[in-house]
């Protein structure tokens, strides 16, 4: 029986993917990248995307609630506000 190997870790196209190979596919893996590696560059500073914070509407999620409350309509405590209702908070406002 083949042994675990540790976490593979890799970027393509920007991607971060990890994946749990036993010793015979990590060497498998290695192999097949190997002539990539040899002809590649390492890439400087962070090798996976960072994702933004905050919603990037520019409106405050707790305004656009309160007056979603206000108005009657259905709105999440928690996550994410409906783009429906920061437009319609926007158009009111």
């Amino acid at each position: 029986m083949d042994t675990p190997a540790p976490t593979v870790s890799f970027t393509f196209d920007g991607v971060g993917y990890q994946v749990d190979l036993t010793e015979s596919e990590r060497q498998a893996f290695a192999d097949a990248v190997a002539p990539y590696i040899a002809v590649g560059r390492r890439a400087a500073g962070r090798t996976t995307r960072t994702s933004s914070s905050g919603g990037g509407s520019g409106v405050d999620a707790k305004a656009v609630r309160a007056w979603a409350q206000e108005q009657g309509l259905d709105v999440p405590a928690r996550g994410r506000v409906p783009s429906s209702l920061i437009e319609a908070y926007q158009s009111a406002n």
